[in-house]
């Protein structure tokens, strides 16, 4: 990590912990997960659901609003503030500062992710052992950290694109929920010749993690898909000085 990567790292972080929406954020996502992970227990009892799938979906759903919430500051929230500006006129790569805000930014989004081990770890106390050990959950937070990559880095293109913090968070939602449609189209019809087909990619990929099982496919996708949304965000800001 390079000293201007560092420095906006840190940067980021900081203000993140003095920032009130972003307490907003996190609240809201554990308030929206929790009460679907709690609903999903009731409506799936004694189905073909397995506690771990239904934990996953929980948490996968409402992944792209915490995600745009963070984000959507990041360049659009200076636009808005002036602060952009005096930023594009310093003599150093805007590269860097993508990679230290999108860095700063994913950590945030993982923390929450972690943050909902918590009614899984209640529910193993309720359950007294009867409940899937927490190791069962390696693979869904393999996948959630990968969709989170994806979501995190779609969001900073948005950011660096919009200018309003508001713009960017329906931005990435939008374009991001066309872009799932798109894929789930393709595999669905193009590449299965059926849309009956039980393989829609998004959906597909978390109930195999929730079995215990992360393809190389999805993580080299997420990785590709995060990486070209990184360079494509900061091709745009380095357009724009």
């Amino acid at each position: 990590m390079s000293g201007v990567t560092r420095t906006v790292f840190y940067r980021e972080l900081g203000a993140a912990v003095l920032s009130r929406s972003r307490y907003l954020a996190f609240a809201a996502f554990f308030a929206i997960s929790g009460a679907l992970f709690c609903s999903a227990l009731q409506l799936g009892e004694g189905k073909f659901w397995t506690i771990q799938a239904l934990w996953t979906l929980s948490v996968a759903l409402p992944l792209p609003i915490i995600a745009s919430l963070i984000t959507m500051p990041l360049f659009a929230g200076e636009r808005a503030a002036g602060t952009f500006e005096p930023l594009a006129l310093l003599p150093i790569p805007l590269r860097k500062v993508v990679v230290g805000k999108f860095l700063a930014s994913y950590l945030s989004v993982c923390l929450a992710i972690a943050g909902m081990l918590v009614p899984w770890l209640t529910l193993s106390q309720i359950l007294k052992g009867r409940a899937p050990a927490p190791g069962t959950l390696a693979a869904p937070l393999v996948i959630l950290a990968l969709h989170a990559f994806s979501w995190t880095a779609l969001g900073t293109l948005s950011t660096a694109l919009a200018r309003r913090p508001w713009i960017a968070a329906v931005g990435t939602i939008l374009s991001g929920s066309a872009l799932v449609l798109i894929w789930g189209a393709v595999s669905l019809f193009w590449l299965s010749g059926n849309w009956l087909s039980n393989a829609f990619p998004v959906l597909a990929e978390l109930l195999d993690a929730a079995g215990g099982h992360v393809s190389l496919h999805s993580i080299v996708f997420h990785l590709a898909f995060g990486i070209l949304c990184l360079f494509s965000a900061s091709q745009a800001l380095e357009a724009g000085r």
